[in-house]
């Protein structure tokens, strides 16, 4: 230990090199007890890797150090003699990766490592004392040893590897298809269930814009069996993919998982696509309490006359259909009441004497579906 400076640095008081910063954790782990309670604090530590430093870690705003000689384990950045530990969480050194190269061609180590890790059993923190993950490190000694390069420097490459990747972070790993195909299923099965409702929906989304659609809603009613058969098929899937199908195992016993975030957000958009399907599907059945029908006449106002037709309609989907017919109906002049019934296929209007039945099928025609006039009465 040497007296505190008050100069805050992030290079090595002892050999000027830049050092990395470490966890509290590893220096907790790593540093001898009876060094350890000489410490002011945890935080704020780096780690020296220069072969040829005497220091292993030093603070860098108090100018702490803690010698080379006061770590628990030999590090192998610092070390000349074998072994040199180059992966502390499986116990690697330097010369086994030479070793196999010079054997074999190529070294092994570094994929044995990430496999390691990706099954969450490393502890890099608590046993590198780099505090990170060595695979940096790994791979620029395979990278030495297969161009037949030295190898005496590259243990003091660890803060040029530090942009490599971490085998200590969280694993990424490749997302199985089926995690996606239960979220696919799921927009499906919500797409087909707002198409198969699109007769009663569509026209009433035209009419506010002033567009007839009534021949667009029988086009789409064709098709509402099978689009309602595909929701169901699409649904059912989308709730096998999320809740039943196992993980797909490798033949070591492996299982790759997806992540559990994706997990959460493909059981959250089924239940939300699930209340789509429902909503949009009995859409037909509930149209008519939001549409309403007009059931009682207006006032004939100061008319001596009325007279009633009444129009057999053909091509009316839903109750929704009801709302064009009707709207048309009342807009040809001397038309008090029209009332629609998507039950009966047929309206009953009551207009001023000498109204053309004509002008009420042709108003009809406008909206897309088909009108006879069955009778009229005065």
């Amino acid at each position: 230990m040497t007296s505190p400076v008050t100069q805050e640095c992030t290079v090595c008081p002892t050999c000027e090199q830049r050092g990395k910063p470490v966890k509290p954790i590893t220096i907790e782990s790593l540093v001898r007890p009876e060094a350890l309670q000489q410490l002011e604090g945890r935080e704020g530590w780096r780690f020296c890797a220069s072969r040829d430093c005497t220091t292993a870690y030093f603070h860098q705003a108090t100018g702490e150090l803690v010698a080379k000689a006061d770590v628990r384990l030999r590090i192998g950045q610092k070390e000349i003699e074998a072994p040199r530990t180059v992966c502390y969480c499986f116990e690697r050194t330097q010369e086994e990766i030479e070793a196999e190269v010079q054997e074999t061609g190529r070294s092994s180590v570094g994929d044995a490592i990430t496999e390691q890790c990706r099954k969450g059993l490393d502890r890099c923190p608590e046993t590198n004392p780099q505090g990170s993950c060595c695979l940096g490190n790994v791979r620029a000694l395979e990278k030495a040893a297969a161009a037949v390069l030295p190898t005496s420097d590259s243990c003091n490459a660890p803060l040029e590897a530090e942009s490599a990747a971490d085998c200590c972070a969280p694993a990424t790993p490749e997302t199985p298809p089926t995690s996606r195909a239960g979220t696919f299923a799921s927009l499906g099965a919500m797409a087909s269930a707002i198409l198969s409702s699109a007769c009663c929906w569509l026209p009433l989304l035209l009419l506010s814009f002033g567009v007839s659609a009534g021949s667009v809603a029988g086009f789409l009613d064709a098709y509402r069996p099978w689009l309602l058969g595909a929701t169901g098929v699409l649904l059912a899937g989308a709730f096998y993919l999320t809740y039943f199908r196992k993980p797909e195992c490798a033949p070591d016993g492996s299982c790759t998982a997806p992540p559990p975030r994706l997990v959460l957000f493909n059981k959250v958009m089924l239940w939300v696509a699930t209340a789509v399907v429902l909503t949009f599907a009995l859409f037909p059945n509930y149209v008519g309490l939001m549409v309403g029908n007009d059931t009682a006449p207006s006032a004939p106002g100061t008319a001596a006359n009325m007279e009633t037709v009444t129009l057999d309609i053909q091509g009316m989907t839903c109750e929704a259909c009801e709302v064009h017919v009707r709207s048309a109906l009342r807009e040809v002049p001397g038309v008090h009441h029209a009332q629609v019934s998507y039950a009966q296929t047929r309206a009953v209007v009551q207009a001023e004497e000498g109204v053309d039945p004509q002008a009420l099928v042709d108003a009809v025609g406008t909206t897309g579906y088909q009108a006879s006039i069955l009778k009229e009465s005065q």
